[in-house]
């Protein structure tokens, strides 16, 4: 691919040594593990709303919430279908974050986004057929690269990113958001899987390594903006700079707002707690579940039903974990 057109002004520079010094004391932040859990979990659904939202998604945030803890919520199927699939695809990105975004990586990541919303035939697959970007009224404003384009573009996106580990982590995030949205490789979900591939190669260059921030709320406050600066880029014949700086703006406003989070919710606690190698692997297993029972706990570490419940003990005393039902139907959850 053509290396991506941008100039390093200013206003990118002031907004990227921002975002340094905040990243910075939010990861120099002694943070109790019940806090660094909800500032990720909020992220995560406000992510997913924010996403999806975008969209024309009209569940609220509530819902989002309710559906994130596996609950029954009142709202158009499709659209709740939208939700869990893209909560899905988050908690698959966090996991596989530690890995390059390859093409396998993508088409797994499109295939989990869209599934039970598109046939097999288009889910997961690279479009058969042109698409178009229309505005609210149904013109037509931008035109994608034709089906026969879209493989090999996509590719040359993918190597360019692996590639270019001396550019800066919001700049490259930045280029590969506007080029794959451009590019419009698949037939349906394009926007969405964008952000999400956006936050893996922030994750996989080592920014917001707690999963913190929820930049998609800064895209959704304004989705004319949003819109309107992506296509800025491609009437300026690809020139990102101002694209770019968008982007550092949306990042700059997300780590403000964790950073004021931080400052609500980190409070003194009188109960002290370590937690050990093997109660990180369980806090895992529990992570992103509505619930989840000991004897399932033990099959994964693979420990019986009193090493579950031993290790289990301190972090329900802490608040960390918490439990519905009792005795052998109880359930843990964060």
């Amino acid at each position: 691919m053509d290396a991506p057109r941008y100039r390093i002004t200013n206003r990118l520079l002031s907004a990227l040594e921002k975002i340094a010094t905040i990243s910075s004391a939010i990861s120099e932040s002694r943070l109790q593990l019940p806090v660094r859990l909800r500032l990720e979990q909020e992220a995560e659904r406000r992510n997913t709303h924010s996403s999806t939202a975008i969209e024309g998604n009209q569940l609220s945030l509530e819902q989002v919430t309710a559906l994130s803890k596996e609950r029954e919520v009142r709202g158009d199927a499709r659209q709740k279908m939208e939700v869990l699939n893209y909560l899905k695809a988050l908690r698959w990105v966090f996991r596989q974050s530690r890995r390059d975004l390859n093409e396998k990586n993508l088409l797994r990541l499109h295939l989990l986004i869209t599934q039970k919303l598109l046939g097999e035939e288009r889910a997961g697959h690279y479009k058969k057929k042109p698409n178009y970007v229309v505005e609210g009224r149904g013109r037509v404003v931008y035109t994608p690269p034709t089906p026969a384009e879209t493989p090999s573009l996509t590719r040359a996106l993918l190597d360019w990113t692996k590639n270019s580990a001396d550019v800066h982590p919001v700049i490259a995030s930045a280029v590969f958001h506007h080029r794959l949205v451009s590019i419009h490789p698949f037939s349906d979900g394009n926007g969405r899987v964008a952000r999400a591939g956006a936050q893996w190669i922030l994750y996989r260059r080592g920014f917001d390594p707690g999963h913190f921030y929820a930049i998609d709320d800064f895209y959704a406050k304004d989705r004319n903006r949003y819109y309107e600066k992506i296509q800025q880029a491609r009437e300026l014949d690809g020139d990102l700079t101002y694209w770019i700086e968008y982007v550092a703006e949306g990042l700059l406003a997300a780590c403000e707002d964790v950073h004021e989070r931080i400052r609500t919710l980190a409070r003194p606690s009188k109960e002290k707690i370590t937690i050990t190698p093997k109660q990180e692997v369980l806090l895992g297993v529990l992570r992103g579940q509505s619930g989840v029972g000991s004897a399932e706990i033990g099959k994964k570490l693979k420990i019986n039903r009193a090493r579950v419940h031993q290790l289990l003990a301190p972090l329900v005393k802490a608040g960390i974990v918490k439990t519905e039902g009792r005795a052998r139907a109880a359930r843990y959850y964060l």
